[in-house]
């Protein structure tokens, strides 16, 4: 599902919502059919790897004084997923995978460009193998061929079931990855669905 809006109509709140960020004021979120919201932060905490998000700003959404390699296992690491080696090797694929170069997963965030941080981002978001990716601008960073190659990447997570949720100004990108798009108006606080 795309969502889309002019700056201040509260996509990214809506984004929060749906990650247990914020909580709603009004209504209930579910996740795979089971609520999400209002529910206190211990019940959703085991759920929590069914949904991953890659935030807007790659980094400031890093911590800076890990390496690439830290920063793609450290979600495997938090969850007692595999051995030390198994992770590696995973942090290895993934890298490859979103086209990260495996020389750079030796520096911290401060040494790569925003294209490169946003790459690694999504890796990370990826290790764990979410149900549902949540992307805020996921395009904003990238050059056209990085953006290009993103967003082949995503299309293949959609056709292998990986449900998206992506806010975004790049009508293209929206009109290629979403099935159904959400309208959202700051003057109104409308919300709207138009299937694509």
């Amino acid at each position: 599902m795309g969502v889309a809006g002019a700056s201040g109509a509260g996509k990214t709140t809506l984004l929060n919502l749906v990650l247990g960020l914020l909580e709603p004021t009004e209504g209930r979120i579910l996740l795979e059919g089971a609520p999400w919201s209002p529910l206190p932060e211990r019940e959703r905490r085991l759920r929590r790897p069914r949904i991953q998000a890659v935030f807007q700003d790659p980094q400031a959404s890093l911590p800076p004084h890990r390496t690439g390699w830290e920063i793609l296992q450290e979600p495997l690491a938090i969850w007692n997923r595999g051995t030390d080696m198994e992770r590696r090797e995973a942090a290895a694929r993934m890298a490859a995978r979103v086209k990260f170069p495996e020389a750079a997963l030796a520096q911290r965030p401060g040494a790569w460009s925003g294209g490169l941080a946003q790459r690694l981002c999504l890796g990370r978001a990826l290790m764990l193998e979410p149900a549902l990716l949540v992307l805020d601008e996921p395009f904003s960073a990238l050059d056209p061929t990085l953006a290009g190659h993103l967003l082949a990447l995503l299309l293949d997570l959609k056709a292998e079931g990986t449900a998206l949720l992506l806010a975004s100004h790049d009508g293209l990108a929206v009109e290629a990855l979403c099935d159904r798009v959400m309208e959202l108006s700051a003057i109104s606080c409308q919300l709207s669905v138009t299937e694509s």
